[in-house]
C-alpha cells in the first residue's frame, strides 16, 4: 500500500522541525508528505521549505487565512495516493508510529479508517494535571465509540471523498476531525484501533491557553450539531465516568498536587464549555439565517 503523509500548520516555528525530524526518521516511511502552511508569519514556512529541499517526496503548499478544515482538505486533495494518514503540528511520533498505524490496513482490506492514539508529555505541574484529567485514558476507552484525532489517525481516500471532506464552515474548522469520522460513524464504514500508534504532545501550559482551547473545541462541537456527543463522551468513554476515574487514579497514586491542579483545570474547562456552547449554537443559528 502508498499512503500520503497529510499535515497543515500555521504559525508553528517552535515546534515544525520536532515534528518534521520525528516524520523523517519513522520506521516506515510515507511515499509523500504533503504539508499545507495556512499563512505563517512566525518563519514557519521557511522551516519547511529547507527540509523540502533535502527531501523530495515533501511537498508545500502555501495559502493565506486558511481554517484547520480547509488546509487538511487542500493537502487531501493534493495527495497522490489512496490512503491517508494525518499529523499534527506541536507533536512528536516516536520511530514506529506510522508502522503501528497503518498495520490494520495491512491485515485487513476491509477496513476504511484507524485510530491512534495521543498521549501528554507534560514540562510543569499544571501541564501534569492537564494530560491526567483530559486525554485519553486506554483503560476506558471504547474503541467503537471513539473518535479518531487528525494528530494520529490514517483512512482510505475514498471515505474523505464520499463524506465530502472535512467541514470547512465549522467556527475556524475547528472540530474537523471529529464531525468527519462521527459521520463516518453513522455512515457503516469500518473502523480499527492501533493504540500502540502513539504520539506526544505539549498540553497548554496555563489556563487562559486551556480555556481558548476547550472553548474553542465547545463552539465547534456546538455549531456543527455534535454537541451532545461532545458532553457526554470523553475519547470513546462515558464523561463522567472518564473523569471520575482519573481523579481516583490520582488519589491512588498519591499526588495531591496534581489532585488539587485537576479540580481547578476541570471548573476552567467546564466555564470554557459552557460559554462556547452558547457561541456555538448562535453561529448555528447565523449560519442557517443566512442559508
Amino acid at each position: 500500500m502508498k499512503l500520503s503523509l497529510c499535515i497543515t500548520v500555521k504559525n508553528e516555528r517552535e515546534s515544525i522541525v520536532t515534528l518534521l525530524e520525528s516524520l523523517f526518521a519513522q520506521s516506515r516511511l510515507p511515499e509523500e508528505i504533503v504539508v499545507v502552511d495556512g499563512g505563517s508569519t512566525d518563519g514557519t514556512i521557511e522551516l519547511l521549505q529547507t527540509h523540502a529541499a533535502k527531501h523530495p517526496d515533501m511537498k508545500i503548499i502555501a495559502m493565506r487565512d486558511v481554517n484547520i478544515a480547509k488546509g487538511r482538505n487542500v493537502a487531501t486533495a493534493n495527495a497522490h495516493y489512496d490512503y491517508i494518514a494525518c499529523a499534527d503540528g506541536g507533536v512528536e511520533y516516536p520511530q514506529n508510529w506510522l508502522a503501528n498505524l497503518v498495520r490494520p490496513f495491512e491485515t485487513d482490506v476491509d477496513v476504511d479508517i484507524v485510530s491512534g492514539n495521543f498521549e501528554p508529555q507534560p514540562k510543569t505541574l499544571f501541564e501534569e494535571s492537564v494530560g491526567a484529567m483530559l486525554y485519553p485514558n486506554l483503560d476506558l476507552i471504547d474503541w467503537s465509540r471513539f473518535l479518531p484525532s487528525c494528530r494520529s489517525v490514517a483512512f482510505k481516500k475514498k471515505v474523505w471523498e464520499e463524506l465530502g471532506g472535512f467541514a470547512e464552515w465549522l467556527p475556524r474548522g475547528i472540530g474537523e476531525d471529529a464531525d468527519l469520522f462521527l459521520r463516518a460513524h453513522r455512515a457503516g464504514y469500518r473502523f480499527a484501533s492501533a493504540p500502540d500508534a502513539t504520539c506526544y504532545m505539549r498540553p497548554r501550559r496555563n489556563f487562559a491557553e486551556l480555556f481558548k482551547q476547550y472553548f474553542a473545541y465547545s463552539r465547534a462541537a456546538f455549531g456543527g450539531g455534535i454537541g451532545p456527543t461532545f458532553v457526554l463522551e470523553a475519547h470513546g468513554a462515558n464523561a463522567l465516568r472518564f473523569v471520575s476515574a482519573n481523579l481516583a487514579n490520582l488519589v491512588r497514586i498519591r499526588k495531591p498536587l496534581v489532585l488539587c491542579s485537576s479540580f481547578l483545570v476541570l471548573a476552567v474547562v467546564l466555564v470554557a464549555k459552557v460559554t462556547g456552547a452558547i457561541s456555538g449554537l448562535l453561529h448555528k443559528k447565523r449560519l442557517a439565517v443566512r442559508t
